[in-house]
């Protein structure tokens, strides 16, 4: 009975923690969205009613938060913006739950991954291998967050000797859709020595 409870909150927990970064990030852009629509339909009536089943509002706001992103991603190449956002994202956005773990999975997906993104690795443990992504290696020793099959914002956190740890050549959001899948695909990545 115990057990039955402790996955349930366990679970549910997970649940929580995988939903709350994402639709904080969905209402952002929702809130975003509906900004740029109530903004443009001036300019919207002056376009053709319907195109492709969307009024001229909508598809000008899209238009809008697209280039807005261009913009935004050509702001964040200047040095003072990108050690803003650093120092915002590690005194704020760290203690967001999921939020380093989201961030490694979206670069990961876009094929940007940077050195402090996650890492896959597989974790030797005697007559087993662990998935797991690294989070910091230093002094023979690595630390290596182990995901909950199939949440990857669930698990726990381990401090191995770097000789047990073996690193995955694939983007994380790969990994990760590997887990939720509990472990399809994986075997390959097992090293053959």
């Amino acid at each position: 009975m115990k057990s039955i409870k402790t996955f349930l909150v366990t679970t549910i927990t997970g649940g929580i923690l995988f939903l709350l970064p994402l639709i904080l990030l969905v209402t952002v852009f929702m809130k975003i969205h509906n900004g740029f629509v109530k903004i443009l339909t001036p300019l919207a009536k002056k376009m053709p009613d319907i195109f492709l089943g969307f009024d001229g509002s909508q598809i000008l706001a899209v238009l809008s938060l697209l280039v807005s992103c261009f913009l935004g991603g050509l702001i964040f190449r200047i040095s003072f913006v990108k050690r803003l956002v650093s120092m915002l994202e590690d005194n704020v956005l760290s203690h967001v739950p999921g939020y380093t773990m989201m961030k490694s999975m979206t670069a990961g997906a876009i094929g940007k991954e940077n050195e402090d993104s996650l890492k896959p690795v597989l974790v030797n443990d005697g007559d087993t291998w662990n998935i797991g992504f690294l989070a910091e290696e230093a002094e023979g020793f690595c630390a290596v967050f182990f995901p909950e099959a199939p949440l990857c914002n669930s698990g726990e956190l381990k401090i191995v000797p770097a000789a047990t740890v073996r690193k995955i050549d694939l983007p994380i959001n790969k990994v990760a859709l590997s887990i939720k899948n509990f472990g399809k695909g994986s075997i390959q990545w097992v090293p053959k020595d």
